[in-house]
């Protein structure tokens, strides 16, 4: 008696093929998480005052005048803009799913008696930022290995100008 090979072991590999295949073409088809996280990113933090709470794991002091270190997203031209301690400032941002990246900023260049180690903090601050996390009122920036500086969202007032 001669005993024939099974074809059960050839059909299932055929199967597995397919779905495999089937699911590769519906992940192709699928819109990829960074840009909608990049999109998400850009909605909620677009247009809005984010004003420096902390800096190197330390309560962020106050620049000239006692205001603020600020931060403000532009989501369509990806531009940042903000108030670093005594300048203005401004510059591109990147995002790659959680990765954001500043720069290059330029910055105004006053001389004030407060805010001038604030500013320079936070400019290197701003340059090591490698990473973000998002909540509904709080920004945090993280280098390569730790927290690096956070924000909080401020709600504008009704007669008040952006960063004034």
């Amino acid at each position: 008696m001669r005993l024939l090979p099974s074809r059960a072991p050839r059909l299932l590999l055929r199967h597995a093929i397919s779905a495999t295949c089937a699911l590769a073409t519906l992940a192709a088809c699928q819109p990829s998480r960074t840009a909608s996280s990049d999109v998400a990113f850009r909605s909620s933090v677009a247009g809005v005052d984010w004003e420096l709470m902390e800096l190197n794991a330390k309560t962020a002091s106050t620049g000239a005048g006692g205001r603020r270190a600020t931060l403000r997203f532009d989501a369509d031209s990806a531009r940042v803009t903000g108030f670093s301690g005594c300048n203005r400032f401004s510059g591109s941002y990147t995002l790659n799913g959680d990765s954001l990246r500043f720069g290059p900023l330029v910055m105004t260049r006053m001389a004030c008696t407060d805010g001038m180690e604030l500013e320079r903090d936070l400019s290197a601050a701003l340059e090591a930022t490698r990473r973000y996390e998002l909540s509904s009122t709080q920004l945090k920036l993280f280098g390569p290995s730790k927290a690096i500086a956070r924000f909080s969202r401020q709600i504008p007032e009704p007669d008040r100008r952006p960063d004034t």
